[in-house]
């Protein structure tokens, strides 16, 4: 996994090639993001496009290159809000193979799968809130300044999100 600092230094070079490659390497995240909010696959890469265009734009003004990652997620939220605001047929429905028919085929793999799965059925914030902190790597401050939602709010989130996994995986 290609962290932060890595990032931080190919802006730091401050030329195109090295932008180019911080591109490629922030899309399949912000993707997983945008997907994780908008739900549809081909609306969340609409929104990831305008949001890449956006940053494109946009990062030379930014003045301290430490917050890039807030940035772009930020940047990638408000352009998938834009896109559920456009879009006033939104279903909020996710596509999922049932938790029953996992079980049925039970192997290492298939707990990862059931984990995934569970996460998925988690309520909207809780889901963001789980992506970020654990597989996105972001501190709960981060995560507020991305959510733009106060830090208590985001530890709630947090609490609420662990207990209903360990309800679901307790059943």
């Amino acid at each position: 996994m290609i962290n932060k600092i890595y990032i931080e230094y190919l802006l730091l070079k401050d030329d195109n090639e090295s932008f180019q490659q911080v591109l490629s390497i922030i899309h399949p995240k912000l993707l997983s993001f945008a997907q994780g909010i908008v739900k549809d696959k081909s609306k969340s890469q609409d929104a990831v496009q305008e949001s890449m265009m956006a940053i494109t734009k946009g990062y030379s003004k930014l003045k301290d290159y430490r917050k890039f990652h807030l940035w772009i997620y930020q940047v990638t939220r408000n352009k998938c809000l834009d896109m559920i605001r456009k879009n006033h047929k939104y279903k909020n429905d996710c596509d999922l193979t049932s938790l029953e028919e996992m079980r049925a085929q039970k192997n290492d793999v298939d707990l990862q799968l059931d984990m995934m799965y569970l996460i998925k059925q988690l309520p909207h914030k809780q889901k963001n809130v789980i992506q970020l902190f654990y597989y996105d790597g972001f501190n709960i401050r981060e995560i507020a300044d991305i959510l733009k939602t106060p830090e208590g709010s985001i530890k709630s989130l947090l609490f609420d999100a662990r207990e209903n996994l360990r309800q679901q995986i307790g059943e």
